[in-house]
Formats: C-alpha cells, sequence, structure tokens
C-alpha cells in the first residue's frame, strides 16, 4: 500500500514525526518520536541493552558515519516505500518498506535502486539466497507504537 492518507490517525502522526526528524538532518531530533513511545523502539534484533542507554548513541554507533546521518537517510527512504500491513493474532503491525516481508521475484533496475536505498552500509555484505542484502525495516502498531527500525537476518 503506497496511500499513507488511510493509515489510522496514530500510526500517520508517529511516521509524520519521524519524517519530520529525518528532514532536520540533525539525528537528536529523533529524541521525540523515540520518546512517544513508553518503551523504546527497539534498533538491533535479540540484542540485549543496559537499562537507560542513550537510544541516539546506538543509533549514531549503527550508523555507518558515526553520527547517525545514515540512519536518518534510510529512516527517510524507508518510509517512503509502500507498507504491507502484518496481522498477528489481534495485532495489526504497519511495516516499511513493503518488500522487505514481501520481495519482488525479480526487481527491475528502478526496484534494485529504491531496495539498495534501504540498506545500511554494514548489510551489503549480508545477502539471502537470492542475493539480496537485508533492508532496514520499520514496525509501527495500529495504535501508533513504534516497536522497531532494524535489519533482518537474510533467509
Amino acid at each position: 500500500m503506497t496511500d499513507a492518507s488511510v493509515l489510522p490517525r496514530a500510526v500517520a502522526a508517529i511516521r509524520q514525526k519521524i519524517l519530520q526528524a529525518c528532514a532536520t538532518r540533525d539525528i537528536e531530533a529523533l529524541r521525540i518520536p523515540i520518546d512517544w513511545n513508553e518503551v523504546r523502539p527497539l534498533f538491533e534484533r535479540g540484542v540485549k541493552r543496559a537499562p537507560g542507554e542513550d537510544p541516539i548513541e546506538r543509533l549514531k554507533a549503527l550508523s555507518f558515519d558515526g553520527k547517525g546521518e545514515e540512519i536518518l537517510t534510510l529512516l527517510r527512504n524507508v518510509l517512503r516505500q509502500a507498507y504491507v500491513i502484518e496481522t498477528r493474532g489481534n495485532t495489526k503491525m504497519f511495516v516499511w518498506p513493503a518488500f522487505a516481508l514481501k520481495p519482488p521475484v525479480d526487481p527491475t533496475p528502478d526496484e534494485r535502486q529504491l531496495m539498495l536505498a534501504c540498506v545500511r552500509f554494514a548489510d551489503l555484505g549480508r545477502a539471502d539466497k537470492a542475493g539480496r542484502p537485508p533492508p532496514m525495516r520499520i514496525g509501527i502498531a495500529a495504535d501508533g507504537v513504534w516497536h522497531y527500525f532494524w535489519s533482518a537476518d537474510p533467509e
């Protein structure tokens, strides 16, 4: 789906806050959407972090440039893609980009370029069976809670 106007109000609001933070080109601006949650979003899958760890410092460490600029660019790129709704029980999760969960079988050169614009530099060497590196993806629940922004393990 590509029509952001049909997103639930809470999902649209957090998406807009994240995009506004990205537009500043200052990683510190992400504190506002991160702190909207009662529980902070996860930025790495399966990694235990100490309580009280600064999420901005974690994002800087995950960013190739060490300043968080790569992360801001990736967030912007990811949230500008089509999304899918992942339903698990009664929970609806809005996931960007859609191709993170449903990659095209034979992507066109333009689709490949869009897909690569959502991949961390550090993940370029990791690939799935089809040779695609894992894109970053963001999950926001229907109630507007930002759950994660990470790259998944290649399958």
